[in-house]
């Protein structure tokens, strides 16, 4: 018979912990997500995620969800994530909230100086917004 371990990702520095509250063993914070924590502030949260999958799905269910509070982390994590996938979907999400035209001079930094995935994704947006009329 196979014992099955839990574990559990600390909220303060996503440690791996057996114990789901309580203080971490890494950094001593709480285990557990604050009390009264929102769906979106979740996601904002799993954008760090060490595990890059739950980082992409994260990005992505902010942009389907509309979520404007997360901006700003999508856009720092668009900007300074290691993780290529994350980057990409951390700018479609950001596309999908603000819309290509609010986002412009940053798309065209992006379009030029980020990871071809991203670049394309900034080219992709900057393209459909010039058909549309803007500059």
């Amino acid at each position: 018979m196979r014992t099955r371990f839990r574990v559990f990702w600390c909220f303060s520095c996503y440690a791996l912990n057996d114990h789901p509250c309580g203080p971490c063993d890494a950094c001593g914070e709480p285990v557990e997500a604050p009390v009264g924590l929102s769906h979106v502030d979740s996601l904002i949260w799993a954008l760090r995620h060490p595990d890059g999958d739950r980082a992409v799905v994260a990005a992505r269910t902010l942009g389907r969800l509309g979520a404007r509070e997360s901006a700003g982390a999508l856009r720092a994590a668009a900007d300074a994530g290691a993780d290529i996938y994350v980057r990409a979907e951390a700018v479609r999400s950001l596309i999908a909230i603000q819309g290509a035209e609010s986002l412009h001079p940053w798309l065209e930094t992006l379009a030029r100086d980020a990871p071809l995935n991203v670049r394309n994704i900034a080219s992709q947006a900057l393209a459909a917004g010039t058909k549309e009329g803007m500059p």
